[in-house]
């Protein structure tokens, strides 16, 4: 799945016509992430549904509030592991390289619930951070690519790759 998300990201990207990126007013948008859960003693590959609302506060800077919600399990040692929900708060700085492209990286915090199927449940919160690229589509809308580290813990490690847009109002 991973691969199909890079490829399909890089093939958006590479075919986009360039448009006119104003970094000004706030926007939403929703996506979908591949998480890579790391414990040391078990791996797990999981999807979310992702949804952010943000405001650019100036062209380099803005902050965004995010909400998760696990679409798909993985199973690992007959036990399904998803994420149940995440959450968080973030700022990003970038700087436009052209008009239509945007790299960016971001920081803040998250909160993220991890559910078994015998019933338990875990939540951990940890400083996240990342690396992304908005790609104008129009001037009103951007295709996004990001990596992320949610969680870095001794528990485990949370990584993201995920793709999606946002609608600038």
């Amino acid at each position: 799945m991973k691969k199909t998300m890079i490829a399909g990201a890089v093939i958006a990207s590479l075919t986009m016509a360039t448009a006119v990126s104003a970094k000004e007013g706030n926007y939403v948008g929703f996506g979908l992430s591949q998480q890579g859960l790391d414990t040391g003693f078990f791996d797990a590959d999981m999807m979310t549904l992702d949804g952010k609302v943000g405001t650019y506060f100036n062209e380099n800077f803005s902050g965004e509030l995010r909400l998760g919600l696990g679409v798909q399990d993985d199973t690992v040692f007959g036990t399904d592991v998803d994420i149940d929900n995440y959450y968080g708060a973030y700022v990003r700085f970038g700087a436009p390289v052209t008009d239509g492209f945007y790299p960016y990286a971001i920081a803040g915090y998250t909160n993220t619930k991890v559910g078994y199927s015998g019933g338990g449940s875990e939540s951990e919160s940890d400083f996240s951070y990342g690396l992304g690229a908005d790609m104008a589509i129009t001037n009103d809308v951007d295709f996004t690519v990001e990596y992320m580290r949610y969680l870095d813990k001794d528990a485990g490690e949370l990584d993201g790759i995920g793709v999606g847009f946002k609608f600038k109002f």
